[in-house]
């Protein structure tokens, strides 16, 4: 799968961190629509590596700082910049294919490890897999 370059825009994300990766993914969100209304809401997982390993975070687009106050959750900002792209049609039935093509990006780009790689969920039907990449087309 190919993959493009687009310019993400900075985003402020009400998160829930999973407390195992990839196995607490789905309680992450089980717990962040517990607390917020996800319909027509902006949905991304980010996958952060740290000393530690891997880590992910649900994150809902903050409506403000009511919300944010009211929730209680944890707020992460990610700096916004060129992301390397793949859209997964049907994706809640190839979920193991999604490392192998975050892995693709990366040896396909010079990848950014000042920002956590992404997931955006443009509904049940489409995910879009986002890399941080240092510049377009690098």
């Amino acid at each position: 799968m190919a993959s493009s370059i687009i310019q993400q825009s900075p985003l402020r994300l009400i998160t829930v961190k999973a407390r195992s990766f990839p196995d607490g993914i789905r309680a992450s969100w089980q717990e962040i629509e517990s607390k917020s209304e996800m319909k027509g809401r902006k949905a991304y997982g980010l996958i952060c590596t740290t000393e530690a390993g891997m880590e992910y975070y649900a994150g809902l687009v903050s409506d403000g700082e009511l919300e944010e106050r009211v929730t209680g959750l944890p707020v992460i900002e990610v700096p916004g910049g060129p992301c390397a792209r793949i859209k997964l049609e049907n994706w809640k039935s190839k979920l193991d294919e999604i490392g192998a093509l975050f892995a693709q990006m990366a040896q396909e780009h010079e990848v950014d490890p000042s920002r956590p790689a992404m997931e955006f969920y443009r509904g049940f039907a489409e995910l879009h897999l986002l890399l941080p990449v240092k510049r377009a087309g690098g």
